[in-house]
């Protein structure tokens, strides 16, 4: 096998396995929706990892204020 094409796919499994890991620590992300683009990470592969980049989840912006309205409610109970 040509040296190019193992630095390829070395390339492509090394940012396969830090979408996995960003993914797996993302705190955004409903645990149904984690449990199934890791499955689909982890039996696609580099398709997986297209599809994750293309349509994965994004940055929530009902999440983001549904945490700022718990802590301001939690600051007014003390």
């Amino acid at each position: 096998m040509n040296t190019t094409w193992i630095i390829i796919i070395a390339l492509i499994q090394l940012v396969w396995l830090w979408a996995l890991i960003a993914h797996l620590k993302s705190e955004e992300i409903e645990s149904t929706e984690k449990i199934c683009w890791t499955v689909v990470l982890c039996t696609l592969n580099a398709l997986g990892l297209l599809l994750y980049i293309a349509v994965g989840p994004t940055e929530k912006e009902e999440f983001k204020y549904e945490e700022e309205l718990k802590k301001a409610i939690n600051e007014g109970r003390r």
